[in-house]
């Protein structure tokens, strides 16, 4: 015997013949751990043991066989050493005329476990509690319990707990067991979808956490929405002649934080606010709150927060930069704020060099680019636009093509020609609008810093990426036909004056 203090221990057997028992009461199916539960060995004998053949004594069979239907008992083996005691399922008198599942097909196995979910007690009640919540629904007819729905072709047919008729439409109503296997759901979604009824099935509970596989099977399908009916539910629908039903569903949301979760909510909603579609993997779904559409708007409001977030970021590093390049000076050729920025930039996934001023840095086409969006020179000690329009074509050509996008974009043609020699700069701009456009490497733009200026100059970006030997060759293929229509013009008026004169 045990000592003191050192009770045995309860375990579910290894080597048993059945693992579960099914309960007529509950009409489900019930597992040997579940059985046993978390219960002490003196619990289990008490309140399992003894009190199961203390109801068959009195001739209530509620545990029963799964194959055979008899009353099932709990049995046990002790180890040796009396420490720990294995329990087990077995038949109350086992005569040997139970076959158990022998020589049955695995959809037969499976048939039989719904038809018995079906015959429960639960069951019953919940489908008479069905047929009073559409009774109290004027707009539903036809209304029948355990009938048979035939196939279009006659030969096939399935027997829904409820169906009844809404607005012209057939309605199948099935009530969710525990036992309910994936492709008996499945099955049931493809036959009313062919046969152009709606489905809808209805919960015991509604607690998403506590949902088994089969549960979440529909819940998930079913746009994450759950449905039940109960007594409250029932009257409700006498209240508001309307039928009503307890409804769970997952809502999803954005935190302060901007992170995605997922929220249960709930309500007793009508029928009338259900929606019967097909979703986008082409399952039958019916459901009160879309929750697709509101995850698409959290999803789309979650991407433009972290885009506004990530703009602010890079408007501060786009500043930084400016700040540096307007601010710079010779004495120390801007290097003491340089070196912060390249830190920060770094961050970015920008590379950038040690230096901001020299020969092969991005300095003069900065200085070219922020030049332009000001209307007058930065970063040195020229007057005007027109007098860096110079520096740059005599010294850095390859700042040109910046320059040029730039004033575009920034519309500075005017503040351009407002001082200097006009007819002068004319000759240059022909003479590297001939070079980009055979090709002349005298005039190739430096094309090493094209993503910095893309991200300092988004607006500008794709200009300043193209080709400037096409952009060129487009314009030169425009020239003929504005000069055409030029011309024209030109004739035109010199036409209306003669008539005029005559």
């Amino acid at each position: 015997m045990s000592a003191a203090g050192s009770e045995r221990r309860a375990v579910p057997a290894e080597d048993r013949q059945y693992d579960q028992v099914w309960d007529k009461d509950a009409g489900d199916y019930v597992s040997l751990t579940e059985f046993l539960g978390d219960g002490t060995y003196g619990e289990i004998i008490a309140d399992r043991r003894v009190a199961l053949e203390n109801d068959l004594v009195e001739g209530k069979e509620r545990f029963v066989c799964p194959d055979c239907e008899k009353a099932m008992v709990l049995r046990s083996i002790p180890t040796r050493d009396r420490t720990e005691d294995r329990f087990y399922f077995r038949h109350r008198i086992d005569d040997g005329t139970c076959s158990g599942r022998k020589g049955l097909s695995p959809a037969a196995i499976c048939a039989r476990k719904y038809d018995h979910a079906k015959e429960g007690v639960r069951h019953k009640l919940f489908k008479q509690l069905i047929a009073e919540s559409i009774a109290a629904d004027p707009r539903f007819t036809d209304t029948r319990v355990e009938a048979r729905w035939k196939d279009a072709d006659g030969v096939r047919w399935r027997q829904p707990d409820v169906q009844s008729v809404w607005q012209g439409r057939r309605v199948a109503f099935e009530v969710q067991l525990s036992t309910t296997f994936l492709h008996v759901i499945a099955e049931r979604m493809t036959f009313y979808r062919h046969n152009d009824g709606a489905l809808l099935w209805l919960f015991r509970d509604l607690n998403p956490d506590e949902f088994k596989l089969a549960e979440d099977d529909i819940f998930y399908s079913n746009n994450r929405n759950a449905f039940r009916v109960g007594v409250d539910t029932v009257e409700r629908s006498r209240e508001l002649g309307r039928f009503m039903l307890g409804c769970v569903w997952h809502e999803p949301h954005l935190d302060e934080r901007g992170i995605l979760e997922d929220r249960v909510q709930r309500r007793i909603v009508g029928f009338d606010e259900l929606t019967f579609d097909v979703s986008a993997g082409g399952v039958p779904r019916a459901f009160y709150s879309d929750y697709d559409n509101k995850l698409a708007a959290c999803q789309q409001k979650q991407e433009q927060e972290r885009q506004a977030k990530r703009e602010a970021r890079d408007q501060v590093l786009r500043d930084a930069l400016e700040a540096a390049v307007l601010n710079f000076s010779m004495a120390d050729e801007g290097n003491d704020d340089w070196l912060e920025i390249r830190q920060r930039f770094l961050g970015r996934g920008f590379d950038l060099p040690p230096r901001l001023y020299y020969d092969e840095g991005p300095f003069y086409l900065l200085q070219a680019a922020y030049s332009a969006k000001h209307g007058k020179p930065v970063a040195c000690g020229i007057k005007n636009l027109m007098g860096l329009a110079n520096s740059l074509f005599n010294l850095h050509k390859d700042a040109l093509w910046v320059f040029s996008v730039m004033l575009r974009h920034f519309d500075r043609g005017h503040d351009l020609t407002a001082n200097g020699n006009v007819d002068g700069w004319k000759k240059k701009r022909d003479e590297y609008r001939e070079g980009w456009f055979l090709g002349d490497p005298t005039f190739e733009p430096n094309r090493r810093y094209d993503n910095l200026l893309a991200f300092l100059f988004p607006d500008a970006a794709h200009a300043l990426r193209q080709s400037p030997s096409l952009v060129e060759t487009l314009r030169r293929r425009r020239q003929p036909a504005n000069r055409s229509q030029e011309a024209a013009a030109a004739g035109e008026s010199k036409r209306i004056g003669g008539a005029h004169g005559r």
